[in-house]
């Protein structure tokens, strides 16, 4: 299932002339992360109803082909519900790995940097999950059933951490570590309006500042902040979510700056969330 957010009329011919069965959709708008997978979930499970398992994987993310089966294996052998890889960059260099359940390893995680084998080095025979980004993630059909579809009303980033917080609540989930999948997002084809706030992402370092402050920049950075908050008071299963938001608050004023106006709008955006309201366009 190829569910288009553009829609971009060269995607539906590259699914129209592809050699494996491939079912294009698109709903002639920008569904969001949720709102895509969760068209795309839908039609998979009535199209197929002997379908065992849902793999969600992004168009800037690269499996290699013994990735599938790996994640299958493993994830029968830890009885888990859902399962996703380390994701590294074109070169090699690791880019995030699923947040662990546990705290101190968690912890540990932030000091290896780009350093694939040092995180490897971490869990080796890989470790239970919190939550992930969504690059890569494998989901056996019990748990997307027990778990529900993605949310379509929650809009840039944060909205996969809330989706695989309520996938780990319904069934074990799995990081396995032996499989690295490549997750290269086309930044340089994208003027820096539109580049994702890197710094933004859950657990990013200090220091890793990204480039000078603009308006979409602002709205996104803003846009994750009320996410996370709505996650920590709506998930059936927060884990230590809340821990990261005093350090993402630090991050948006570093950033752009400690003036009246941002600690006003990182307040009001914080405050929207934990009461229950996520971000709208």
């Amino acid at each position: 299932m190829i569910c288009d957010n553009g829609p971009d009329p060269a995607t539906a011919d590259a699914v129209k002339n592809s050699p494996l069965p491939s079912h294009y959709l698109s709903s002639g708008k920008n569904l969001g992360f949720g709102g895509g997978l969760a068209l795309a979930g839908q039609h998979a499970l009535e199209k197929f109803p002997s379908l065992t398992h849902l793999l969600i994987v992004d168009d800037d993310a690269i499996l290699s082909p013994s990735d599938l089966a790996t994640l299958l294996s493993s994830m029968k052998k830890h009885s888990a519900g859902s399962i996703a890889p380390l994701l590294v960059d074109s070169e090699g260099k690791l880019q995030e790995a699923p947040e662990p359940a546990s705290w101190p390893l968690a912890r540990a995680f932030r000091t290896v940097g780009q350093n694939l084998s040092a995180a490897r080095a971490l869990a080796p025979s890989g470790y239970p999950m919190a939550w992930c980004i969504g690059p890569c993630l494998l989901i056996d059909r019990s748990t997307w059933l027990r778990a529900g579809p993605p949310r379509s009303d929650m809009i840039a980033y944060g909205d996969d951490v809330e989706f695989s917080l309520r996938l780990s609540a319904a069934s074990p989930a799995w990081a396995e570590a032996s499989v690295a999948v490549i997750h290269a997002p086309p930044a340089a084809s994208r003027p820096p309006s539109e580049a994702p706030p890197e710094s933004a992402r859950l657990g990013a370092k200090e220091g890793h500042l990204p480039p000078p402050a603009d308006t979409a920049h602002y709205k996104k950075f803003g846009m994750l902040l009320q996410n996370l908050a709505f996650t920590c008071v709506t998930s059936p299963r927060p884990r230590h979510l809340p821990l990261y938001l005093p350090g993402n608050a630090r991050r948006f004023l570093k950033t752009f700056g400690f003036t009246p106006a941002n600690i006003l709008e990182l307040i009001l955006r914080y405050a929207l969330g934990l009461l229950g309201f996520p971000p709208r366009p």
